[in-house]
């Protein structure tokens, strides 16, 4: 007896020791891809869009459609004289079903002696209703569920029943032996996220991948969806819950990484807004779409500064996310107005290729997804399938088509013929051959305005010039706001308004000064965010709208710009922002300071002390042309002195 139990603890023993050994080697094999032990998995679910579009091609391949994607399918019974043919038979929604619709023709009749004797002729439609399901090895089938044939007049009336068993002979065996492989779009959505996933995440995130199953099915208004589950173990689960701070001041370096990735997040972004745009002209969307582009723009110039910003974590992960969700609900808005969008079933999937993302990035933060070139590539060939230039260039030039797309005159302000730039103006102030009487004449300016041009340009004022300086600067602003009022609905008790606005823009922004001298070489004036010129005009926020070597360059373009950004503000957010002319002009000064989400920051209490500094310093400068008191460039003030 004790030699059997001592055997008997051996093989428990044994036992125990081959266990363990099985799940130490398990978990070396798991941890090889960087999995712990699956006891805490949860189970993530990402819809998989299949369009009706995918089906439509699906069937119209099985059927042999026509080239011009007119989809026939025919029959024809000699024996039994029925004939039928259906044309453009298409996929859709109906409750819970797929429903699928054709129109089509046909006749029965009675065989004698080798011909039809009485044929019974049909036109009108056929539906069939489906419920979806899909197999083990992602295989789309439809179980007919109802089907019915109606006239042209969509009534059922009285029909034959040799025609509904030739409908019948058809269509059902057509819908019933129908099937997709669902592999394409399930491996292209997880191809989408892998370039998502940084590359020390990749062997985990494949292995991931490796688990996905098909789940429950539901048919919308733009196809099937089909839930794509993914076990997350615990550790993707854990990692990164605890989001950073705001972003500290970065470093040189860093700041110049950070806006490589921003440059191809903001090409990403103007390719899209201007193909949803574009391809839409109710103003409203355009709007929404406008104010997007620069809330977006207006967000990265405290890190581009070097500044402490709100954004937490990756800047551009941060915008990706606040980006997909306004776009969204631009979309959504859009449709709920009842606005036809162009190409919705495209924007609807490129939309839910974004919410991949975002769900898995909500369910398991610690894949730490990064908004890589190619995954924006990616999503960009979603929304133009042929597109063949690259949708992350960046480049500074004016951008007309995005111009014209928000409503900017077609004419940029003003260009100058730019002459090489020397280093110094002569002793008298001016520079020889910058602007020439020929140029002006072309562009039919008066010759005082071309002079006026000339004499400021490059000009970086002694103490002992700014009389001359200050009147010259003063008519600059006041024929440039003129030129921008040339064109606008403003009212004309409000075109003196306007001309202060610009006038105080300018003075806050700038001390009236286009040019700096910097050891001992004149240079244009620019702020840390990267702001340009008289009017500070960010290259940035305004990539596109204008030309950034004539907003360094040419104090009379740097004007007009700024004056046309100050009177689109006015005229589409403050109006709407502020009840009185008074604080119309503050409202858009603080646009113009902060983008259209700061229109009513001068009256918050909840407005920063910088914000509020920045407001009242502008509207004591206002106040003083108001009331047509003195400009101080020394003190960059205006005064009644």
């Amino acid at each position: 007896m004790p030699a059997f139990r001592a055997a008997q603890a051996v093989m428990q023993l044994i036992a125990s020791l081959h266990q363990k050994l099985r799940l130490y080697f398990l978990a070396v094999t798991l941890l090889s891809y960087g999995f712990y032990p699956p006891a805490e998995a949860a189970e993530v679910v990402i819809p998989l869009t299949i369009p009706f579009d995918f089906l439509n091609t699906g069937m119209a391949k099985k059927l042999d459609s026509l080239p011009e994607e007119r989809m026939i399918m025919r029959y024809h019974d000699k024996e039994e004289c029925r004939h039928l043919s259906l044309d453009h038979p298409q996929f859709g929604r109906q409750g819970k079903f797929v429903r699928f619709v054709s129109h089509g023709a046909g006749s029965a009749g009675v065989e004698m002696f080798g011909s039809c004797v009485n044929p019974i002729n049909w036109r009108g439609y056929i539906e069939i209703l489906a419920t979806p399901s899909v197999t083990a090895d992602w295989q789309l089938h439809l179980s007919l569920d109802h089907s019915s044939l109606y006239d042209e007049a969509w009534q059922k009336g009285l029909l034959t029943g040799p025609i509904w068993d030739a409908a019948q002979d058809l269509v059902l065996p057509s819908l019933t032996e129908f099937t997709v492989d669902l592999t394409p779009p399930r491996d292209e959505a997880l191809a989408l996220l892998r370039t998502f996933v940084p590359p020390t995440q990749i062997m985990q995130a494949d292995a991931i991948f490796r688990s996905a199953e098909a789940k429950a099915i539901q048919v919308d208004d733009y196809g099937i969806n089909v839930d794509l589950s993914l076990m997350l173990p615990d550790n993707f689960q854990r990692q990164g819950l605890a989001r950073p701070g705001p972003v500290s001041p970065l470093s040189s370096d860093e700041i110049k990484a950070v806006q490589q990735a921003l440059e191809r997040w903001d090409a990403f972004l103007v390719f899209v807004i201007k193909d949803i745009g574009g391809n839409n002209v109710d103003p409203s969307l355009r709007e929404q779409l406008f104010d997007l582009l620069l809330a977006s723009r207006y967000e990265v110039l405290p890190i581009l500064a070097g500044e402490n910003s709100t954004i937490t974590g990756d800047p551009v992960r941060a915008l990706f996310v606040e980006t997909w969700n306004r776009l969204q609900d631009i979309i959504r808005t859009a449709e709920q107005k009842g606005i036809k969008l162009n190409n919705a079933l495209r924007y609807a999937v490129f939309i839910r290729a974004g919410n991949v993302l975002l769900t898995i990035d909500r369910a398991a933060p610690g894949f730490g997804l990064e908004i890589s070139a190619d995954g924006l590539r990616r999503l960009a060939r979603i929304l133009q399938p042929e597109l063949k230039a690259d949708p992350l260039l960046y480049n500074l030039e004016a951008d007309p088509e995005l111009r014209k797309l928000f409503g900017f005159p077609a004419r940029l302000p003003e260009e100058e013929p730019l002459e090489p730039i020397p280093d110094e103006k002569d002793p008298l102030g001016r520079l020889p051959g910058l602007i020439s009487n020929a140029h002006a004449e072309e562009r039919g300016e008066s010759g005082d305005l071309a002079a006026l041009k000339q004499r400021l340009d490059r000009w970086v004022p002694e103490a002992s010039e700014f009389g001359e300086y200050k009147a010259l600067m003063n008519q600059l602003l006041l024929l440039t706001s003129d030129q921008e009022l040339q064109n606008s609905l403003l009212a004309d008790s409000h075109r003196p308004v306007f001309r202060n606005l610009v006038r105080a823009t300018a003075l806050k922004e700038s001390c009236w000064r286009q040019f700096v001298r910097k050891s001992e070489k004149i240079t244009y004036l620019h702020s840390s965010s990267g702001s340009i010129g008289l009017m500070q005009v960010n290259p940035y926020v305004w990539r596109g709208f204008y030309s950034l070597n004539q907003l360094k360059w040419s104090t009379h373009y740097n004007a007009g710009a700024g004056a046309e950004i100050l009177l689109h503000y006015w005229q589409q957010y403050a109006v709407q922002a502020a009840n009185s002319i008074d604080n119309i002009v503050r409202s858009t000064y603080a646009i113009y300071n902060a983008g259209p989400a700061a229109a009513g920051r001068y009256r918050e209490k909840s407005s920063s002390r910088h914000e509020r500094k920045i407001d009242s310093r502008f509207w004591e400068i206002y106040r003083g042309f108001k009331v047509n008191a003195k400009v101080d460039l020394f003190y960059c003030i205006v005064s009644a002195g």
